[in-house]
């Protein structure tokens, strides 16, 4: 190879290579993927992230009310016991949960900063 003609090869090197950036087609003109091929674009027609993202966030809320609903039950079945309990007597019903709660002193105090702030 002489050296007087390395800018004559690399032009006529650079014109033969096809560019990757095939812009000027439609999109109608190029053809979808195969498994057996590759392909250097990425459409983002095809990603499905917001369907993702929607699946997601309903998993996260099914998990939240799930969290909620069990805590109520909870709370229902601590209330229902107190009620039962002072129906008979006073002094079971001070022995539940719930009459525990009521009678702690603590309690009270959390509840009166949390009505004052």
């Amino acid at each position: 190879m002489d050296i007087n003609n390395i800018g004559g090869n690399l032009s006529r090197h650079l014109n033969e290579t096809r560019s990757s950036d095939e812009a000027g087609k439609s999109q109608a003109d190029t053809k979808p993927v195969s498994k057996e091929g590759y392909s250097d674009k990425v459409s983002i027609g095809q990603y499905s992230g917001k369907d993702n993202e929607e699946l997601f966030a309903k998993v996260e809320l099914d998990k939240l009310n799930q969290t909620s609903f069990d805590k109520l039950r909870t709370m229902k079945a601590k209330i229902a016991e107190y009620e039962e309990a002072i129906k008979n007597s006073p002094e079971a019903a001070a022995e539940t949960e719930i009459g525990k709660m009521l009678n702690n002193p603590g309690v009270w105090e959390d509840i009166a900063d949390k009505i004052t702030r």
